[in-house]
């Protein structure tokens, strides 16, 4: 009875899949920098992880207005189906309450059959890729951030030298720009940067194509439509031609049993019927 209603805010299952992936990440983070406050070892790992679980509230809080905008009953989702743990855990310090929303989306998919989910994703596939491509490059920059951050800090040389440095290094590198304005000077951070390009030639070449699918496709879906229309009009006018042929065909069938009937009707008659004298 108290997660009853819940599965009624289910939003798609590539929206919700999303939504978990991220969920369950920044719970991670707030385990981690937790776990590192309370050991007394916070640094500059914690201070990117931070950073990063900064940088996605925006999609939770998001989420919240959008779930509250379509809710049948706004307060009866606000209330009753745990709303306001999905507004407090956009909240980078209390992520701890997104286990309510992690609860709601694996109660959702475990409600619906596996065959519906599987062609609901199957359907949504592009928007998938997009979304998971999306989420991939999230953990990737937290952790090059965090990693190079760690790496790097105090080294001789060094010009990373704090959390945003890390990030800004990290979202450069992944999208192969390569401003040269942050870069590692040691080899654990040469060894982070080689991961991190490979990482990003991979994923911006998902997020590329994408986009491109995205003005190719209302392209070829004209070209669809005008085949098809072509294809039809061609069908109607074989058709058409068919109904003609058949009905030359019965004209022709119709004569001659016109004639076999005048024969017989002559033939009727005999030699000494009128058109029938000697």
């Amino acid at each position: 009875m108290v997660l009853a209603g819940i599965d009624r805010d289910r939003k798609g299952t590539v929206y919700e899949l999303f939504i978990l992936l991220l969920s369950v990440l920044s719970i991670v983070n707030a385990v981690v920098v937790a776990a590192s406050w309370l050991a007394g070892r916070t640094g500059p790992a914690s201070e990117v992880v931070l950073a990063i679980d900064a940088m996605i509230t925006p999609f939770f809080l998001g989420d919240f207005a959008y779930r509250l905008l379509r809710a049948d009953s706004r307060r009866g989702y606000f209330l009753r189906r745990y709303g306001w743990a999905d507004l407090l855990a956009s909240v980078p310090i209390l992520r701890l309450l997104g286990v309510v929303r992690v609860v709601r989306v694996v109660r959702s998919f475990r409600l619906e059959p596996s065959g519906r989910l599987i062609a609901e994703f199957r359907a949504a596939r592009a928007l998938a890729t997009f979304l998971v491509t999306l989420f991939l490059v999230i953990v990737v920059t937290e952790l090059a951030g965090a990693t190079i951050y760690f790496a790097e800090n105090g080294a001789a040389g060094s010009n990373i030298a704090s959390a945003s440095d890390a990030i800004w290094w990290a979202l450069v590198t992944i999208t192969t720009v390569g401003y040269g304005d942050r870069y590692p000077v040691t080899d654990d951070g040469r060894a982070i940067g080689v991961f991190l390009l490979f990482a990003g030639i991979a994923l911006f070449s998902v997020l590329t194509g994408f986009i491109a699918n995205l003005f190719l496709a209302p392209r070829r879906r004209l070209r669809l439509a005008g085949r098809a229309d072509t294809d039809l009009r061609a069908s109607i006018d074989a058709m058409r031609a068919l109904v003609a042929e058949q009905e030359a065909s019965a004209a022709a069938i119709n004569e001659r049993l016109d004639e076999l009937d005048r024969l017989l009707a002559r033939d009727a008659r005999g030699p000494g019927t009128p058109n029938g004298e000697q």
